[in-house]
């Protein structure tokens, strides 16, 4: 069963939100539970509903392994990943070895997403090198987490083998374990709730700084990822300083390609125009630029995003 054949009925809809107005179309997106991704997810649904005749009703996952092959086949219409995860995903290497997922197509590219590995601000650590010998999480081979962690040990000179490792399921594991002192170090994103509950429950955080020499050892294991600064409006957020110097990659919100043109067109116009509500939703949409959703990728694009980005003269 593809897009163009699934009616979501009533009990369908129940299973994740609440029932929406018999003239509204609705629409899933596909996100996981809990941390930036969710929080991503739920502001292009307020805005989209907000601003169209649809409706957007976010379905959480534990992980995107788990929502990228639905929208592949078609299950879900929508569903947002950072751009390596997508990348992979398509492609079917790296986190997605052996698994293509070739009928994901990308609607547009919405920020870029800046991200890091924090540490208790009383460790004394500054830098990656001063990894060697504390308690890393180790997550599941080719998982997000895991590529984020060997990214960041590569940058200091390390490997697994430098590190007490220390199992880790799933991001919400591994806030609690950073809580509980279990772990030395942990993945967060800049401005993302889960670091204002760190600085709170652990007496301040720091992130590790990268050098600028650092982006091609990142780009390894995360492709179109780079160093950078953060600019000014982020300093003052838990963890970072003018100093503070992180990883980045967009983030990308794709469909698959079977999603009428007409529905792609509604959600590409509701993010340009709202960029006003979405900014106010939290520090993460910061830097969104809605010229910047026509950015082009090494990934395939959805015909009805294009049409709407030459319609803008965002394109040619």
């Amino acid at each position: 069963m593809n897009i163009k054949t699934i009616a979501y009925s009533a009990t369908f809809l129940g299973m994740i939100g609440a029932a929406s107005p018999a003239a509204a179309q609705t629409v899933a997106l596909a996100t996981t539970q809990g941390g930036a991704t969710e929080q991503i997810a739920n502001a292009i649904a307020m805005v989209v509903t907000e601003q169209t005749t649809m409706q957007i009703r976010p379905q959480m996952s534990a992980n995107t392994a788990q929502y990228i092959p639905m929208v592949n086949a078609g299950r879900l219409e929508f569903g947002i990943a950072n751009y390596p995860q997508t990348f992979y995903a398509i492609q079917g290497t790296g986190m997605s070895e052996g698994t293509p997922n070739p009928d994901l197509r990308i609607v547009g590219t919405l920020f870029p997403f800046t991200a890091g590995l924090f540490v208790t601000e009383d460790s004394g650590m500054t830098s990656y090198t001063d990894l060697e010998g504390v308690r890393v999480p180790r997550y599941p081979d080719n998982s997000l987490g895991d590529y984020i962690i060997r990214a960041g040990l590569a940058a200091g000179g390390l490997t697994y083998d430098d590190v007490e490792s220390v199992p880790i399921a799933n991001f919400p594991r591994q806030y609690d374990a950073m809580r509980q002192r279990q772990i030395d170090v942990a993945i967060a994103t800049a401005g993302a709730q889960p670091t204002f509950d760190m600085e709170a429950s652990l007496g301040g955080i720091r992130f590790l700084s990268f050098s600028p020499d650092d982006d091609e050892t990142i780009a390894e294991f995360l492709p179109g990822t780079y160093t950078r600064t953060l600019p000014e409006g982020f300093h003052s957020l838990p963890g970072l300083s003018a100093e503070s110097r992180l990883f980045a990659y967009d983030y990308m919100l794709f469909a698959h390609r079977d999603v009428s043109d007409e529905i792609v067109a509604q959600v590409v116009n509701a993010l340009y125009n709202g960029a006003d509500q979405l900014r106010e939703t939290s520090p993460l949409w910061q830097e969104y630029n809605p010229d910047d959703l026509a950015k082009m990728t090494d990934m395939p694009s959805h015909e009805g995003a294009l049409a709407v980005y030459r319609e803008l003269g965002l394109i040619d």
